[in-house]
Formats: C-alpha cells, structure tokens, sequence
C-alpha cells in the first residue's frame, strides 16, 4: 500500500506541476485586481448579407437564425449568453462573454449593420478569470475539477506517505495541524463577518 502511495504521490505530483503552478500564480495575482489591464474595446462593422437582407424586407419568416449563424461566422464565436431582440427599435444584439473580455455583436436591421464590439483584458485578467473558469467552457471547467480531485489524491497520498515514516511522523503532523489551524484562526481573526 505504502510504495503505491508513493507511486500515485509522485506521478500525480509530476502530472500537476504546470496546474499547480498556474493555480499558485494565479491565487496569487486574484489577490491583486489592480494588477489586470485591458486594451479598449475595438469595434468592427460589416453588412448583412443580400439573402438576410432580401428575407427581412419580404417580411416572411424573420430571419433570427440566420442572422445568429452569420454573426458566429464571422465571430468565431457559439452559444451566446443572451439575444436580445427589440423589433420596435430595429435591433439585435447577441452577448459572448469571454475570459477577461467580451464580444458584444448589435445587428442593426434599419441600416442592415452589424456591429462587433470586442474588449480584452491583459494576461493577469485572463489568467485570473481561468483560474475561477470564468467563461472559459466546459472542457476548461472539467480540467479544473479534474486537477482538483487529483490534487486531493497528491494530498492524501502524501500523508499516508507521512505515516509509514516513524522518523518524521510526529513532527509532520504537528506542522499538518499548524497548517489547518493557522487558516481557521487568521479567518475569524481577520476576516471581515456579519
């Protein structure tokens, strides 16, 4: 049991170094929001296709899909947050949020426009908003919680580790009980509660 331990301890522990570390820095740098930048937004203009235009103007079906699908063309971009659309003022609007940005698309059907507002955050605002998986996707909020139950395994492992090591069982727990209690302690000493 003790040298499987040891080999989960030390190829779990290999596996993570690049998500440790990232989540290290990145506790880090969500200690400091002042650290983040962002670039202003730019915005693009493009007109609406003849065949969206042509159906608009027959007043058949309206057109909200095929609209969406030009706009993700020319985005890149899938499942917006939120669709608005206002027909009394002409408009649509499609909501893509994105780690430490957004793109923000206005169809403007009177002028037959469509308007791609794009904002980015710097590398601390991006790293900050992954290491939450703050409109990072599915499979980025998988690798967090993937990372998470195996750095729970790394943990384990390596305190069943401590307990087969007679020599320096004692001293490890004293320090494993300091480092529990010392966060509980600094939490109802320091942190602001109701």
């Amino acid at each position: 049991m003790f040298s499987w331990s040891r080999w989960l301890h030390i190829y779990i522990s290999t596996a993570l170094f690049s998500l440790l570390v990232f989540f290290c820095v990145s506790g880090i740098t969500l200690n400091h929001a002042s650290w983040a930048s962002s670039s202003p937004a730019t915005i693009t203009e493009l007109t609406l296709p003849n065949e969206i235009i042509d159906t608009i103007s027959l007043q058949t079906e309206f057109p909200l899909k095929a609209i969406q699908q030009f706009v993700e063309q020319q985005t890149g971009l899938t499942d917006p947050k939120s669709i608005d659309v206002m027909l009394e003022s002409e408009e649509i609007t499609y909501d893509y949020p994105l780690p430490a940005g957004y793109v923000f698309v206005t169809v403007l059907l009177d002028s037959n426009t469509v308007e791609i507002e794009h904002k980015e955050g710097g590398l601390i605002a991006l790293i900050n908003d992954l290491h939450k998986g703050r409109y990072s996707g599915e499979v980025w909020r998988g690798l967090i919680d993937v990372s998470a139950v195996l750095i729970l395994f790394f943990s384990l492992t390596g305190l069943f580790i401590l307990l087969q090591n007679a020599k320096h069982r004692r001293h490890g727990f004293i320090v494993l009980l300091l480092g529990s209690i010392t966060p509980v302690i600094l939490y109802y000493a320091f942190v602001p509660q109701v």
